[in-house]
């Protein structure tokens, strides 16, 4: 059984159709790595398997469970508890201002897990320690680096235990020098197996770190396959000119 899986999603914005029928099955323990052009539909795919865009057609399944069925969004416990399992973690860090470090990390498990506050901040501090962050825990986002509040972010997504974990090109906002760190949280988190699905314009650590890659272009998924599969194939000219237009910025 796949951890998740879709099929035939459609979305649409108006006229413009941004997915035109994307299918993608995920096994546990997979990193996939999703690459394409602007406006390919990547990150509105990736907002579309965790609820954050409405599709107008296809069906959701996560670990079998569906939570969208030909364009129906079905509302049960089974599938609520279904979308618990995916967490995500976005461009633009979204901590909240005036909440610390550790607040930013432990509202949601006590809120929505019903976790004690105890647990929370032990389960906070183990995370914080995991992403290199140990003395920060009382800071505030305007007091931290674009890269330290990116991790914090990911922290955040960690604490309420997800089975999969997506990123929505998650150093786009960041300096350069500030991409290193964020990136080798993610590496952590896939040698270690945990179910990761990135948007990605980070050629070189999507090769090195992704189980699969996925190729999207024009709301299609074009083209996927091993990191060496795609990065060596040159018979789609949509994959070679992006590659070409990609390598020389």
């Amino acid at each position: 059984m796949y951890v998740l899986e879709a099929k035939g999603i459609k979305k649409s914005f108006g006229k413009l159709d941004v997915l035109k029928g994307v299918d993608l099955s995920v096994s546990r323990g997979d990193a996939i790595a999703i690459i394409g052009p602007s406006g390919s539909g990547k990150s509105t795919f990736l907002r579309s398997l965790i609820n954050l865009e409405k599709i107008d057609a296809g069906t959701i399944m996560v670990e079998g469970q569906p939570v969208v069925e030909n364009g129906i969004y079905v509302k049960s416990d089974e599938a609520r508890e279904a979308y618990k399992k995916l967490g995500m973690v976005f461009q633009n860090f979204n901590l909240f201002p005036h909440k610390s470090v550790m607040e930013n990390i432990t509202m949601a498990p006590v809120s929505l897990k019903k976790m004690s506050q105890e647990e929370a901040v032990a389960e906070g501090r183990r995370l914080l320690a995991q992403i290199g962050l140990s003395d920060r825990e009382n800071a505030y986002p305007y007091e931290l680096s674009g890269g330290q509040q990116q991790r914090v972010a990911i922290a955040r997504a960690l604490a309420l235990k997800p089975e999969i974990l997506l990123f929505d090109e998650p150093t786009s906002a960041l300096d350069p020098e500030l991409t290193g760190e964020v990136l080798r949280v993610i590496r952590k988190l896939a040698e270690e197996k945990m179910t990761l699905i990135i948007v990605t314009h980070e050629m070189s650590f999507a090769r090195d770190v992704a189980d699969r890659i996925i190729f999207m272009d024009g709301g299609v998924i074009a083209h996927q396959g091993t990191p060496e599969e795609v990065f060596s194939y040159t018979e789609n000219e949509r994959l070679a000119a992006f590659f070409k237009n990609f390598n020389e910025h």
